[in-house]
């Protein structure tokens, strides 16, 4: 891999830290290693880095206590933060991701999984910020079991300088639109929210999106027209009185709800769709800007396994191959394991290995498994991770693959 990424490495155990050194050089990354809290958080004042990769246990300060001041600072908040820790509680994975943190990765750590995560989380800052705010599917699901991967039902925000675009505004989007409340401080913000369809966990966070309620704000929400009912009456309808306390005439800032019937132009981003195998009415997006691209594909049941083998079933299924065709980033239902899908069939829903497959025919350089199934708490989605990638290796996929989880920052 060719890259500059610069990348601030606080590690006191010596042979981890000439390990990963070692092997983050290798890899083409320009690395500042310290082996205590208080040089670690110099070296971050000092170098402005792409990436802090954070030990928590550390002489002279704890990594908390560096996380903390490093999101405090107005001039770091924005460096991504990996804390590699032997730490398992769940607390501490809590306590971590309060503080700022944007993943959380186990010690001891293969060194490839290492550089797999590094490679998600640093990036050129010319290029797209992806956010992570929910990656759950169907409903939410907080609690200890979950910490890692996260509970928010699915919401993405995908950042183009000053271009916002959020994707699905599940019960992620609470956070989010509180971290853009954050960042404006008050100065009017501009939000284009692309909802892939409008079952209730792609649009249950709406309502609680600050944004929205300050006026001098705008949000365009794209969608296509339900089934008897256009989208402003959908979202309407979601915030009668019988369900919610507040109206959708409640919300000052200026709301506009567009039916797509093509391409959209975001500021420099050209935004397509393709209909997707799901109950109702579903798309994918597909992101084009400054020779990047993102591809959003949740909530899809592959043809030819649903309805069986048929000419007309393969074409479908090589479309939407072919608008994931070379994605940067490829954002994927993979909800169910195989042993799933075998009494879910015609749920509407992919497995991982669907996933997988999809993204290896594409050509794709990164694919995220997302929408992830409210019964997978943080183990079950490791031993998916790592089945997926010994399925990868088996086959012979290059692509990177990891499991999407709430706060994880993707920069591509």
């Amino acid at each position: 891999m060719e890259t500059s990424a610069r990348v601030v490495l606080v590690e006191d155990d010596e042979d981890i830290r000439v390990v990963a050194e070692k092997a983050l050089r290798g890899s083409g990354y320009e690395v500042f290693s310290a082996g205590d809290g208080e040089t670690g958080l110099e070296l971050v004042k000092q170098k402005r880095p792409d990436l802090v990769i954070l030990d928590l246990m550390m002489p002279r300060m704890h990594g908390f206590t560096v996380c903390q001041a490093v999101r405090r600072d107005p001039s770091l908040r924005h460096i991504p933060i990996l804390i590699t820790s032997a730490k398992s509680y769940p607390v501490d994975v809590a306590r971590a991701c309060e503080l700022g943190a944007d993943y959380y990765l186990m010690k001891p750590y293969d060194i490839q999984v290492l550089l797999q995560t590094v490679k998600t989380l640093a990036g050129d800052r010319s290029q797209l910020a992806v956010k992570f705010w929910g990656t759950r599917g169907s409903l939410p699901t907080p609690g200890a079991a979950t910490l890692r991967y996260g509970g928010n039902t699915a919401c993405v925000e995908v950042r183009d300088g000053d271009t916002i675009i959020m994707l699905d505004s599940g019960t992620g989007a609470r956070e989010m639109g509180d971290a853009l409340a954050k960042e404006f401080q008050g100065r009017p913000l501009h939000v284009h929210l692309f909802v892939s369809h409008t079952h209730w966990d792609h649009i249950q966070g709406f309502p609680f999106f600050a944004p929205a309620y300050r006026d001098g704000n705008q949000v365009d929400v794209f969608s296509l027209r339900g089934t008897g009912r256009d989208l402003r009456e959908i979202f309407t309808g979601q915030m009668d009185s019988s369900y919610f306390p507040v109206s959708l005439k409640d919300m000052k800032s200026k709301l506009s709800f567009v039916e797509l019937n093509g391409q959209v132009q975001v500021g420099r981003a050209e935004v397509s769709h393709l209909f997707l195998n799901h109950p109702g009415v579903a798309v994918g997006f597909r992101i084009n800007v400054g020779g990047k691209c993102l591809v959003y594909v949740t909530d899809h049941e592959v043809y030819t396994r649903m309805s069986g083998q048929h000419e007309q079933h393969d074409k479908l299924d090589r479309q939407l191959n072919e608008f994931a065709r070379k994605a940067d980033l490829y954002i994927r239902d993979a909800q169910y394991t195989e042993e799933e899908y075998a009494t879910r069939q015609g749920w509407g829903h992919s497995t991982w290995k669907d996933a997988l497959e999809s993204a290896h025919e594409a050509g794709v350089t990164q694919l995220a498994l997302f929408h992830h199934d409210p019964g997978h708490d943080d183990t079950t989605m490791d031993g998916i991770l790592s089945s997926a990638r010994e399925y990868m290796n088996q086959r012979g996929m290059h692509f990177n693959c990891f499991a999407a989880a709430d706060n994880m920052l993707v920069r591509i």
